[in-house]
């Protein structure tokens, strides 16, 4: 199993040094936290990966890798924020962001999709990044467009009555996503409610189990819990997904839902 913490300690020395590889892989497994693990908040969502993600794409402009995950991640910032509005712009005021945030991150995604299209992305990318432009109205919206790729998908849902929050965390590696829990829950000191954990192969769920069954105090026992290997397209990091359970937008990495 691969030490995740030591991996990013690794990646974050070679980033600092304006690596510009180390800054797209320390983004991308830092789009699996909530906060930077080096600087632990308050569990509320910062987007530790913002930051090495742009260094990344600054440092090597046509990376297509580095703009798929830079643009998935604001992306989901849009979606966070949209959330966060409607729910509470009192609250999304007092952090200095209104309606502009939202346009002006928009804007960014927009253009980020378009350079990605111009340096000419790999094909299994093809369904994802249309899926990103329809979520961005960029193209046709009245039918949905399908991204049937393979990831996995742990969910913790809390709150009651009308006000439901779910966070969702989507990777493709099995110990990325086991850190990601681990992480989390550590972070919230045990989570916001009932945790699951699901397969998803060619856009479908294949496998859910319920982690509170696997709990051991605050953190989960991974040596009883089946982890299916994948198959198919995995999907590939930053972009939205679509499946039973996400007929309406998960971006790889994760966010918080719900109101």
């Amino acid at each position: 199993m691969v030490n995740i913490d030591e991996k990013i300690a690794r990646l974050r020395s070679a980033a600092e040094t304006g690596e510009p590889d180390a800054a797209r892989e320390l983004g991308r497994l830092l789009s699996l936290t909530v906060t930077d693990p080096a600087e632990p908040g308050d569990g509320e969502p910062e987007f530790p990966e913002e930051r090495w993600l742009r260094a990344a794409v600054a440092a090597r402009p046509d990376d297509v890798e580095a703009l798929t995950l830079l643009a998935g991640r604001l992306a989901a910032q849009v979606s966070h924020w949209e959330n966060y509005w409607a729910n509470n712009p009192d609250g999304m005021a007092a952090d200095g962001k209104d309606e502009s945030t939202i346009e002006q991150l928009q804007t960014e995604v927009r253009d980020l999709h378009a350079r990605i299209l111009a340096a000419g992305p790999p094909a299994p990318a093809g369904p994802g990044l249309d899926r990103l432009a329809e979520l961005l109205d960029t193209r046709d919206t009245e039918s949905v467009v399908t991204a049937p790729y393979s990831f996995y998908a742990l969910e913790d849902e809390g709150g009651g009555g009308s006000m439901v929050y779910t966070l969702t965390f989507i990777a493709t590696d099995p110990d990325e996503i086991r850190w990601a829990c681990d992480q989390w829950l550590t972070l919230s000191e045990g989570g916001m409610g009932e945790l699951s954990f699901s397969t998803y192969v060619d856009g479908a769920e294949t496998s859910r189990v319920d982690l509170d069954e696997h709990r051991d105090g605050a953190s989960v026992s991974w040596d009883s819990v089946p982890v299916p290997e994948l198959t198919g397209t995995l999907l590939p990091a930053g972009l939205p997904v679509s499946g039973a359970r996400y007929s309406t937008v998960a971006y790889y990495g994760v966010a918080l839902a719900g109101g």
